[in-house]
């Protein structure tokens, strides 16, 4: 890889990180992580991060 390319990788991840993604771009996002399923759930190995409803 040249300094070229490293250069060009760094301006489209300085592009990318000014850019807010979309709800729907975030759950894509999780959903490929294996963090949330299709419906916004959280997967098994992530339950522990669950935060259970507030009792008022």
């Amino acid at each position: 890889m040249t300094n070229e390319d490293i250069n060009n990788l760094v301006e489209l991840a300085k592009e990318r990180a000014k850019k807010t993604p979309t709800y729907e771009e975030a759950l894509r996002s999780f959903v490929r992580a294996g963090i949330l399923d299709d419906q916004g759930n959280l997967t098994p190995m992530y339950k522990y991060l669950e935060v259970p409803p507030r009792k008022e």
